[in-house]
């Protein structure tokens, strides 16, 4: 027979149990890999992108970016505050998933540039609808290419973002110049 003290020891247990998974549960990015150094980290979302240099501390986490002319440009946006959550805990608790995971994407906006030689557009790209991360099209002696985060540190270009999964970077690509190819023709 259960007691009533015993019923809410239960429930209590169950409903710690429930809010720290509550995150992981709703975020469809999940973190398979980190590395830290000196307050800052790398990390590997499911098993298909990196993003580096992420600074966090106990409550807050500052994605990297790019410095030009004394302005600041944002290259990652959090889309969801369970995301978000899940961030921190996994990196404050080196709480790493283990297993496949899907990845998918979208093309959130493309803002063409008419004037300028090498840069086509600037571009943004959903994954999972957790996280978003800009980029460029840009015309080079091979034809159009994208450029993702990256940041200038001791006059060397550091990747701030890379995929580890060439399938996913390919079709990302691939659909990022048809879009910027069929907005062009517009």
């Amino acid at each position: 027979m259960i007691t009533p003290t015993l019923r809410i020891w239960f429930l209590i247990l169950v409903s710690v149990i429930f809010l720290l998974f509550l995150p992981t549960l709703f975020a469809d990015m999940k973190v398979t890999k980190i590395n830290k150094s000196d307050g800052f980290c790398e990390i590997i979302l499911n098993n298909d992108i990196k993003i580096s240099e992420i600074f966090f501390t106990n409550n807050s986490l500052e994605f990297p970016k790019y410095e030009r002319k004394n302005k600041s440009y944002k290259q990652f946006s959090i889309l969801n505050r369970n995301f978000k959550n899940y961030l921190l805990e996994s990196l404050l608790n080196n709480k790493i998933l283990i297993g496949e995971f899907s990845t998918s994407f979208k093309i959130n906006k493309m803002s063409i540039l008419k004037n300028n030689k090498n840069l086509k557009a600037f571009a943004s790209v959903i994954f999972n609808d957790d996280i978003e991360v800009e980029c460029r099209i840009i015309s080079g002696k091979n034809g159009l290419w994208v450029a993702w985060p990256s940041n200038l540190k001791n006059n060397v270009w550091v990747k701030n973002f890379r995929f580890i999964n060439k399938d996913l970077q390919s079709n990302v690509e691939k659909k990022l110049i048809t879009d910027y190819a069929s907005l062009k023709l517009n």
